[in-house]
């Protein structure tokens, strides 16, 4: 295995069990502890983990964001679902908003067949996987490209979304989602695009993993009164149907259907 996806695979395991050890990930990779220490060393220079005696623990304060590229690792299989769903709610000729989250990425992957659709977007990642679908209207909402989340953000990224489009559905997903805080991110420019948004469209799509549920951030950017529709992969308690039920949200659960 080569030492970069080495890295990637030990980057996998510390995002679900939020720590790990030398000596383990010595044995799982067949690898000398000293390799582990000095792949550790990199991660940490990349901002995902710190290094502790005899092994590492995952960055997890309210406003840490994580880089795109270990974000799309986390549940990839209930994003992956979750973005079959929210395609069947897009139809052909409509124009969506597409944020630059990695659920929105997944949604993308699911909508190349449709015809007469207009996608805006501020995620380079949506750029490139929908360049070449002669069938969508593709539009970025240009502005300052950040590297960690390969976004487009800022005030001209903003002022084009309120100025000049205005969009069927749009479709975001958030660091965290509570009952009582509502959605949170992990970035005030990120959060930015997000309302804008949410201001220039007939309906808001929550996607949201359970990677998402309970999960507190930094900014708060929409309550629970600003979405229409909730994507999920997993079955919701009692509290939060009644909650998301009394607020009108339309509960959509994103089951395996391969």
């Amino acid at each position: 295995m080569l030492a970069v996806e080495r890295r990637k695979k030990i980057a996998e395991i510390i995002a679900k069990e939020k720590s790990v050890l030398v000596t383990e990930l010595g044995k799982m990779f067949s690898v000398t502890e000293e390799t582990i220490r000095r792949d550790l060393e990199k991660l940490e220079r990349q901002g995902i983990l710190v290094r502790t005696y005899g092994g590492a623990t995952l960055i997890e304060e309210a406003d840490f964001e994580m880089p795109v590229q270990l974000r799309e690792t986390i549940n990839a299989e209930g994003k992956h679902l979750i973005g079959k769903v929210a395609a069947g709610l897009i139809h052909s000729g409509e124009t969506i908003f597409l944020d630059a989250s990695t659920s929105s990425l997944h949604v993308a992957k699911n909508i190349k067949d449709k015809k007469g659709l207009t996608v805006i977007t501020n995620s380079l990642k949506v750029i490139m996987e929908l360049s070449e679908c002669d069938g969508i209207h593709l539009i970025s909402t240009g502005g300052i490209l950040r590297n960690k989340s390969l976004s487009y953000v800022g005030r001209v990224a903003e002022k084009n979304i309120l100025d000049h489009y205005y969009a069927n559905k749009a479709f975001l997903s958030c660091r965290g989602v509570t009952l009582t805080r509502g959605l949170a991110d992990s970035n005030e420019q990120e959060a930015e695009i997000k309302k804008a948004m949410m201001q220039c469209t007939e309906c808001v799509v929550l996607l949201c993993d359970q990677s998402k549920l309970g999960k507190l951030g930094f900014p708060v950017f929409a309550s629970l009164d600003d979405i229409d529709y909730m994507i999920t992969d997993v079955e919701l308690d009692n509290d939060w149907k009644e909650t998301l039920g009394k607020k009108g949200i339309n509960i959509v659960y994103a089951n395996n259907m391969e």
